[in-house]
């Protein structure tokens, strides 16, 4: 035979295989008792991927950020962006998974070491998170009562323009005096949104968001000006802060108080307020990346929220790994705090796809360590999600596997693990969660009630942990320059 003919024959057996593919749905034709099933024409080009996941797998896991992205500037106050609900009667194939039932708390020992020096030097939390996060909330639960029990105030990081509300700030930014919408103001890039708001040179900083104020925003004198206020007006000890922290390059300003007192700021320095406060005005001139400003204390306990909507956390390595070390040095992080998994669920009935997303979590989580390795890590698995499934909301099938994966995981490297599918309940929780208003009806996102009860259930699992004292020489205390000047 002619290799002419051969290939034709060839390519048509191919063209065939595809259709069929096309033609038969993914979970296949039922009669009766029997079933017949058609290999996707994902599945033919991918192959096997329940063992140790190939590069190629990998690598697009590593792209792939988001279930859906979406504007962030469009979301209205206690909205997350809901998922579609599914309706499905395909079963899932669920593999077992063996994890040693071991309390993984005790690898926070440095943080827990750390909290005992408090109220010496400043002990950060940098919680990083999904749209679960938004709004501080989760976040805000933490912060509040370890500053209760350890001292600190402020709210931590915030971003120069602050595009999604949060519920213990007010914050708007205004140029010459003119307030600016969600959508104008600085161009921002972001390292976890579409690749037309990404940058080539990994510098979004520790939120992973840069704010560029250069010519085609600002001529350079212009006063850009972000207006802080407490939410909250009650005198709670998170809304209390005494210095300002400006990570920025090339940029000026100066921290004005309610009293008219101004006391300058500089990129890369703290501002040292003369007394404690609630609110003020920070005035930037100058054309730079900003990539965030921190209402904190010299010392107690500082807990940032950056909340990531749609991202999964496999976006570090792309973030310049000098400036997360300077971070996570100059502010003495002791724990950071991963809440990731969620938007893996509603997208996948395939475990392997699963089994590549956490491989591919390690490296960030290696990434990290390398930053910060003075640092705890904590990973927090997701929640329980529910999915119309002939008829009836229930959990989806891949999130308890999903959650067994994780805490293998954080077993291999050696992290702590929170299931907060388990702390809800288990299986079909978020049903009940829902009919007691502690969750939306998208049957995914926690309510504001809800966050908070999650919230406090995770902070009495870490603080109940009995570990051992800290020696004296433990705390890693030549690292950072401390101010003890604490007022409030």
């Amino acid at each position: 035979m002619k290799p002419s003919k051969l290939t034709i024959i060839i390519w048509t057996i191919i063209a065939l295989l595809g259709v069929i593919s096309y033609i038969v749905p993914q979970g296949g034709w039922t009669l009766g008792n029997w079933s017949f099933r058609w290999p996707t024409l994902t599945d033919m080009l991918q192959g096997n991927t329940s063992s140790k996941p190939d590069s190629l797998l990998t690598s697009q896991l590593m792209q792939m950020d988001t279930i859906v992205v979406i504007d962030s500037t469009t979301i209205s106050p206690d909205t997350i962006q809901k998922q579609q609900i599914a309706s499905s009667s395909i079963p899932v194939q669920v593999p077992h998974v063996e994890v040693y039932d071991t309390d993984t708390r005790v690898h926070l020992l440095a943080f827990y070491q750390a909290l005992e020096h408090a109220h010496q030097m400043p002990v950060r939390v940098v919680h990083y998170g999904d749209s679960q996060i938004e709004e501080d909330r989760i976040s805000n639960v933490l912060r509040e009562q370890w500053q209760k029990k350890y001292g600190g105030g402020g709210v931590g990081l915030i971003p120069l323009h602050q595009t999604i509300p949060t519920r213990t700030l007010r914050q708007w930014l205004s140029i010459d005096g003119v307030v600016q919408t969600t959508q104008q103001g600085p161009k921002r890039y972001i390292v976890y949104g579409p690749k037309s708001m990404r940058r080539d040179d990994g510098m979004y900083g520790v939120m992973g968001q840069v704010a560029c104020m250069d010519s085609a925003w600002v001529a350079g004198s212009e006063k850009v000006t972000v207006n802080i206020m407490p939410m909250d007006k009650k005198e709670k000890t998170y809304n209390y802060f005494n210095q300002v922290r400006l990570l920025a390059d090339s940029i000026q300003g100066k921290v004005i108080l309610p009293n008219h007192t101004s006391i300058d700021l500089s990129s890369q320095q703290i501002a040292q307020l003369p007394d404690s406060t609630t609110q003020c005005e920070i005035q930037l001139q100058g054309r730079g990346n900003v990539y965030g400003l921190s209402l904190e204390t010299p010392i107690g306990v500082m807990v940032d929220n950056i909340p990531m909507r749609g991202c999964s956390g496999n976006i570090f390595t792309r973030i310049d790994s000098t400036q997360l070390a300077s971070y996570y040095l100059q502010t003495n992080t002791r724990l950071i705090i991963l809440q990731y998994g969620g938007n893996m669920i509603p997208q996948t009935q395939n475990p392997s796809t699963l089994d590549a997303y956490v491989y591919s979590l390690k490296q960030h989580i290696r990434y990290l360590r390398s930053c910060a390795p003075n640092a705890a890590i904590l990973f927090i698995g997701p929640s329980d999600m529910s999915t119309r499934i002939d008829g009836q909301m229930t959990t989806y099938p891949l999130v308890p596997y999903l959650d067994r994966i994780l805490q293998r995981m954080a077993q291999q490297e050696k992290i702590a693990y929170w299931s907060m599918y388990h702390a809800m309940g288990g299986y079909d929780s978020m049903v009940e969660w829902n009919k007691k208003g502690l969750a939306g009806n998208d049957h995914i996102h926690f309510t504001r009630a809800g966050a908070k009860k999650i919230g406090k259930i995770l902070f009495d699992w870490i603080d109940s942990y009995q570990y051992p004292r800290p020696a004296a020489d433990s705390i890693f205390t030549d690292t950072i320059n401390i101010d003890t000047t604490f007022v409030r």
